[in-house]
Protein backbone atom coordinates (compact mmCIF):
# COMPACT_ATOMS: atom_id res chain seq x y z
CA UNK A 1 0.00 0.00 0.00
CA UNK A 2 2.81 2.44 0.86
CA UNK A 3 4.54 1.67 -2.45
CA UNK A 4 1.33 2.46 -4.33
CA UNK A 5 0.98 5.78 -2.50
CA UNK A 6 4.58 6.68 -3.31
CA UNK A 7 4.17 5.77 -6.99
CA UNK A 8 0.96 7.79 -7.27
CA UNK A 9 2.63 10.76 -5.60
CA UNK A 10 5.51 10.61 -8.09
CA UNK A 11 3.08 10.43 -11.00
CA UNK A 12 1.20 13.47 -9.68
CA UNK A 13 4.50 15.32 -9.27
CA UNK A 14 6.01 14.64 -12.68
CA UNK A 15 2.83 14.04 -14.73
CA UNK A 16 0.15 16.16 -13.07
CA UNK A 17 -3.46 15.94 -14.18
CA UNK A 18 -4.48 18.95 -16.21
CA UNK A 19 -7.94 20.37 -16.76
CA UNK A 20 -9.32 19.26 -20.12
CA UNK A 21 -10.72 22.72 -20.67
CA UNK A 22 -7.90 25.13 -19.78
CA UNK A 23 -4.90 22.84 -19.05
CA UNK A 24 -4.44 24.17 -15.50
CA UNK A 25 -3.03 21.63 -13.03
CA UNK A 26 -5.81 19.99 -10.99
CA UNK A 27 -6.19 17.10 -8.57
CA UNK A 28 -5.69 13.69 -10.14
CA UNK A 29 -9.23 12.66 -9.18
CA UNK A 30 -10.73 15.41 -11.36
CA UNK A 31 -10.86 16.10 -15.08
CA UNK A 32 -12.10 19.71 -15.07
CA UNK A 33 -11.22 22.68 -12.90
CA UNK A 34 -14.01 24.47 -11.04
CA UNK A 35 -14.18 27.22 -13.64
CA UNK A 36 -14.39 24.89 -16.65
CA UNK A 37 -16.91 22.61 -14.96
CA UNK A 38 -19.32 25.56 -14.95
CA UNK A 39 -18.93 25.77 -18.75
CA UNK A 40 -20.34 22.31 -19.39
CA UNK A 41 -23.38 22.70 -21.62
CA UNK A 42 -26.16 20.31 -20.65
CA UNK A 43 -28.93 19.42 -23.07
CA UNK A 44 -31.64 19.51 -20.37
CA UNK A 45 -33.45 16.80 -22.32
CA UNK A 46 -36.09 14.68 -20.68
CA UNK A 47 -35.86 10.93 -21.23
CA UNK A 48 -38.71 10.83 -23.72
CA UNK A 49 -39.64 11.40 -27.37
CA UNK A 50 -39.50 15.19 -27.35
CA UNK A 51 -35.86 15.99 -27.91
CA UNK A 52 -33.21 16.19 -30.61
CA UNK A 53 -31.68 12.82 -29.75
CA UNK A 54 -34.97 11.04 -30.39
CA UNK A 55 -35.54 13.03 -33.58
CA UNK A 56 -32.15 11.95 -34.95
CA UNK A 57 -33.02 8.28 -34.51
CA UNK A 58 -36.74 7.87 -35.14
CA UNK A 59 -36.44 8.06 -38.94
CA UNK A 60 -33.74 5.37 -38.85
CA UNK A 61 -35.20 2.83 -36.43
CA UNK A 62 -37.93 2.20 -33.85
CA UNK A 63 -37.21 3.25 -30.28
CA UNK A 64 -39.09 4.21 -27.13
CA UNK A 65 -37.18 7.11 -25.54
CA UNK A 66 -33.88 8.94 -25.89
CA UNK A 67 -31.65 11.15 -23.75
CA UNK A 68 -28.26 12.84 -24.07
CA UNK A 69 -26.45 14.51 -21.19
CA UNK A 70 -24.23 17.09 -22.89
CA UNK A 71 -24.22 19.26 -26.01
CA UNK A 72 -21.46 18.29 -28.45
CA UNK A 73 -19.97 21.01 -30.61
CA UNK A 74 -16.67 21.35 -32.42
CA UNK A 75 -13.92 22.39 -30.00
CA UNK A 76 -16.17 22.68 -26.96
CA UNK A 77 -15.36 21.07 -23.60
CA UNK A 78 -17.61 18.10 -24.36
CA UNK A 79 -15.48 17.24 -27.39
CA UNK A 80 -12.32 17.41 -25.26
CA UNK A 81 -13.88 15.12 -22.64
CA UNK A 82 -14.97 12.51 -25.19
CA UNK A 83 -11.56 12.61 -26.86
CA UNK A 84 -9.91 11.95 -23.48
CA UNK A 85 -12.25 9.05 -22.77
CA UNK A 86 -11.98 7.45 -26.21
CA UNK A 87 -8.39 7.98 -27.28
CA UNK A 88 -6.34 8.75 -24.18
CA UNK A 89 -7.29 5.81 -21.99
CA UNK A 90 -9.43 7.63 -19.44
CA UNK A 91 -12.78 5.80 -19.60
CA UNK A 92 -13.12 6.30 -15.83
CA UNK A 93 -14.27 9.86 -16.56
CA UNK A 94 -17.52 8.17 -17.51
CA UNK A 95 -18.08 7.30 -13.84
CA UNK A 96 -18.30 10.99 -12.92
CA UNK A 97 -20.45 11.78 -15.94
CA UNK A 98 -22.91 9.00 -15.08
CA UNK A 99 -23.44 10.62 -11.69
CA UNK A 100 -24.66 13.75 -13.50
CA UNK A 101 -27.50 11.82 -15.16
CA UNK A 102 -30.47 12.55 -12.92
CA UNK A 103 -32.91 9.98 -14.27
CA UNK A 104 -34.88 7.19 -12.62
CA UNK A 105 -34.10 4.10 -14.70
CA UNK A 106 -35.29 1.53 -12.18
CA UNK A 107 -38.20 0.36 -14.35
CA UNK A 108 -35.97 -0.76 -17.21
CA UNK A 109 -34.76 -4.34 -17.57
CA UNK A 110 -31.12 -3.46 -18.01
CA UNK A 111 -28.37 -1.44 -19.67
CA UNK A 112 -26.36 -2.53 -22.71
CA UNK A 113 -23.28 -0.64 -23.95
CA UNK A 114 -22.68 -0.36 -27.69
CA UNK A 115 -19.84 -2.88 -28.14
CA UNK A 116 -16.58 -2.61 -30.04
CA UNK A 117 -15.52 -5.26 -32.51
CA UNK A 118 -13.05 -7.68 -30.93
CA UNK A 119 -10.29 -6.45 -33.25
CA UNK A 120 -10.79 -2.81 -32.22
CA UNK A 121 -11.17 -3.75 -28.57
CA UNK A 122 -7.84 -5.56 -28.68
CA UNK A 123 -6.16 -2.56 -30.30
CA UNK A 124 -7.65 0.06 -27.95
CA UNK A 125 -7.67 -2.11 -24.86
CA UNK A 126 -11.04 -0.96 -23.55
CA UNK A 127 -14.57 0.05 -24.55
CA UNK A 128 -14.76 3.77 -23.81
CA UNK A 129 -18.43 3.68 -22.83
CA UNK A 130 -18.38 0.79 -20.34
CA UNK A 131 -17.56 2.76 -17.17
CA UNK A 132 -20.37 5.21 -17.92
CA UNK A 133 -22.85 2.44 -18.71
CA UNK A 134 -21.93 0.25 -15.74
CA UNK A 135 -22.14 3.18 -13.32
CA UNK A 136 -25.61 4.11 -14.60
CA UNK A 137 -26.71 0.53 -13.94
CA UNK A 138 -25.20 0.56 -10.45
CA UNK A 139 -26.79 3.90 -9.52
CA UNK A 140 -30.22 2.71 -10.65
CA UNK A 141 -29.75 -0.84 -9.33
CA UNK A 142 -30.63 -2.48 -12.61
CA UNK A 143 -28.87 -5.23 -14.54
CA UNK A 144 -25.83 -4.52 -16.67
CA UNK A 145 -25.24 -6.61 -19.79
CA UNK A 146 -21.79 -5.81 -21.24
CA UNK A 147 -22.21 -8.62 -23.77
CA UNK A 148 -25.92 -8.18 -24.46
CA UNK A 149 -25.02 -7.02 -27.95
CA UNK A 150 -22.13 -8.34 -30.04
CA UNK A 151 -20.35 -6.50 -32.84
CA UNK A 152 -19.65 -8.98 -35.61
CA UNK A 153 -18.58 -6.63 -38.40
CA UNK A 154 -15.35 -4.66 -38.30
CA UNK A 155 -15.47 -1.17 -39.77
CA UNK A 156 -12.75 1.38 -40.25
CA UNK A 157 -13.38 4.82 -38.73
CA UNK A 158 -16.67 6.36 -39.89
CA UNK A 159 -15.69 9.93 -38.99
CA UNK A 160 -15.37 11.15 -42.58
CA UNK A 161 -18.40 9.27 -43.94
CA UNK A 162 -21.81 10.84 -44.48
CA UNK A 163 -24.92 9.36 -42.88
CA UNK A 164 -25.93 7.21 -45.86
CA UNK A 165 -22.49 5.65 -46.19
CA UNK A 166 -22.33 5.06 -42.44
CA UNK A 167 -25.67 3.29 -42.51
CA UNK A 168 -24.57 1.08 -45.39
CA UNK A 169 -21.21 0.29 -43.79
CA UNK A 170 -22.86 -0.61 -40.49
CA UNK A 171 -25.55 -2.83 -41.97
CA UNK A 172 -25.64 -6.15 -40.07
CA UNK A 173 -22.74 -5.02 -37.86
CA UNK A 174 -24.40 -6.31 -34.67
CA UNK A 175 -26.14 -9.36 -33.33
CA UNK A 176 -28.10 -9.88 -30.12
CA UNK A 177 -26.66 -12.25 -27.56
CA UNK A 178 -28.99 -15.30 -27.74
CA UNK A 179 -28.94 -15.50 -23.93
CA UNK A 180 -30.46 -12.01 -23.54
CA UNK A 181 -34.00 -12.29 -22.18
CA UNK A 182 -36.87 -10.25 -23.65
CA UNK A 183 -37.38 -6.83 -22.11
CA UNK A 184 -37.00 -3.07 -22.36
CA UNK A 185 -33.31 -2.19 -22.46
CA UNK A 186 -31.28 1.01 -22.61
CA UNK A 187 -28.52 1.15 -25.21
CA UNK A 188 -25.59 3.37 -24.19
CA UNK A 189 -23.11 5.15 -26.48
CA UNK A 190 -20.71 8.07 -26.15
CA UNK A 191 -21.94 10.55 -28.76
CA UNK A 192 -24.93 10.75 -31.08
CA UNK A 193 -24.04 12.43 -34.37
CA UNK A 194 -25.72 10.94 -37.44
CA UNK A 195 -27.21 8.14 -35.35
CA UNK A 196 -25.98 5.47 -37.77
CA UNK A 197 -24.19 3.26 -35.24
CA UNK A 198 -26.96 3.21 -32.65
CA UNK A 199 -29.65 2.80 -35.31
CA UNK A 200 -27.84 -0.20 -36.76
CA UNK A 201 -27.83 -1.82 -33.33
CA UNK A 202 -31.46 -0.97 -32.60
CA UNK A 203 -32.61 -2.43 -35.92
CA UNK A 204 -31.53 -5.87 -34.72
CA UNK A 205 -33.83 -5.53 -31.74
CA UNK A 206 -36.62 -4.16 -33.97
CA UNK A 207 -36.73 -7.52 -35.76
CA UNK A 208 -38.20 -9.11 -32.62
CA UNK A 209 -41.40 -8.21 -30.77
CA UNK A 210 -39.70 -9.34 -27.56
CA UNK A 211 -37.57 -6.21 -27.19
CA UNK A 212 -38.08 -2.51 -26.62
CA UNK A 213 -35.12 -0.17 -26.79
CA UNK A 214 -34.38 3.28 -25.42
CA UNK A 215 -31.13 5.19 -25.80
CA UNK A 216 -28.83 7.24 -23.57
CA UNK A 217 -25.66 8.92 -24.81
CA UNK A 218 -23.12 11.12 -23.08
CA UNK A 219 -23.47 13.76 -25.77
CA UNK A 220 -25.56 14.80 -28.76
CA UNK A 221 -24.37 16.83 -31.73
Amino acid sequence: MEIKIIVNSLIDLFFPMRCLGCQDVIQSSQFLCVSCSTKLVFTHFNFDQNNRAYDKLINLCELENAFSLLEFKHRNITQAILHEIKYRNHPEIGIDLAQLVKLDLSEYDGIIPIPLHAKRLKKRGYNQIEDFARTLAEINQINYFPEGLIRIKYNISQVNEDKNHRLENLKDAFQINPNLKPGHYILIDDVLTTGATIASAIKKFNLSENFKISVITIACA
